[in-house]
Formats: C-alpha cells, structure tokens, sequence
C-alpha cells in the first residue's frame, strides 16, 4: 500500500513537472497569441506583434513590431507602432495568480493622435478600454475580484524617445510630427489584488492622453 502511494505521488510531481516544462516552452506563443487576441476585444480596433521573447529561467523578454491599429472610421495607418520593448518579469510569478512585471522599457514609440469633429482616435481607444474595464467591474461599482484572469503588477513602465503625428481626418491620413515627452509610471496594481491587463492598459493610455 505504502509503495502505491509513493508512486502514485512520483507519477503525480512527473506530470507537474511536465506541465511546468512545457508552459515554459510555450510561453512566448502564449504571451503573443494573448496580446493578439485578447487587445483587440478592450481596444476595438486591430494589433499586429512580429515576435515575443521570453526566458522564463531569468525573467527577461523582448517584444518586437508591436502595431496598433486604429478603430473603425479614422484614416491614419495605425495609432502607435513600436520596433521593440524590453521586459523584465519576476519568473516565480509566472505560475501564479498575480504576474509581476518588474519593468518595461519601450524606445522610439511612435504614437498618430487623428483628430475630427467626434473625437479623435486615441479618445476613442480610451473610451474603449474604459467601456471594456466596466464590465467586468460591473455595476455595482468596484470589486476586482469580479474580474477574470491573471491579474498583473507593473513595478516601472518607461516610454522614451517616442514621436507623436498629429493629424485631422479631414487631412485624409497626413500628419506631422513632434517629439513627446518621456514618460514614466511606477507601482501599478502592487496590492494583493492586481490589475487586469485591461486596467493596466487604462492607465497608460490615461498619461498618454
């Protein structure tokens, strides 16, 4: 009886194993194919990613030709392109309930802001993103446990050298540039709780904004 035990228990840590090896392996799938799917339902509008590259044994990771449409109606390409991202996640984290990001650092973004008479793109992409995080808060105002899904804390989020085109749908697409300043957030989603990714989004594109 007792050896049956000890090998049911082996059998059951081999499998675990398993399982862990190959969330690993796949993790970078997993993160592209999330940001992919998942994006375009809180933005409402498309997302282009070339490649993600993590190491889940150290934490560091690299996002490449992130390209983020525009929603139904505006004329400019896309609302923000980046060529790469870097990131450094707590590996631990990876496995649980809440992922901690210790940093990401995005160099020479490059962000549209399109306006016209309703708005312009980037506001309707906040608006969006707001609509999307109140239904998973619900109406009752404000529990996040109601919201599915890993939750996420970002230690540090650092935007540099990126651009801003300002353009005017009547301009049919055309736009200048300018530079835009630095920008810097730290301590998001630090309580036991978490941020879901769709609030986290919120309150980059709310310092954007």
């Amino acid at each position: 009886m007792k050896n049956n035990l000890v090998k049911i228990l082996v059998g059951l840590c081999a499998v675990a194993l398993i399982a862990m090896i190959a969330v690993f392996l796949s993790l970078n799938s997993i993160v592209k194919n999330g940001v992919t799917a998942f994006g375009p339902e809180v933005i409402k509008a498309p997302i282009q990613l070339d490649g993600v590259s993590i190491s889940a044994f150290s934490g560091r990771g690299e996002i490449k030709g992130l390209v983020v449409g525009n929603p139904e109606g505006f004329k400019t390409p896309n609302a923000v392109k980046l060529g790469t991202a870097s990131l450094q996640v707590k590996p631990a984290s990876l496995l649980g309930d809440k992922i901690v990001v210790q940093s990401i650092r995005a160099d020479g973004a490059e962000l549209t802001f399109e306006g016209s008479l309703s708005g312009s793109n980037l506001s309707k992409i906040q608006e969006n993103v707001d609509a999307y995080v109140a239904s998973l808060i619900g109406p009752a105002a404000k529990d996040k446990k109601s919201a599915p899904g890993k939750k996420l804390q970002v230690d540090e989020i650092i935007i540099s050298n990126a651009k801003i085109n300002l353009s005017m749908t009547i301009l049919g697409g055309k736009a200048v540039s300018v530079p835009l300043p630095d920008i810097k957030l730290t301590g998001l989603g630090q309580g036991p709780e978490g941020l879901t990714p769709a609030e986290v989004i919120k309150v980059v594109m709310k310092e954007v904004m």
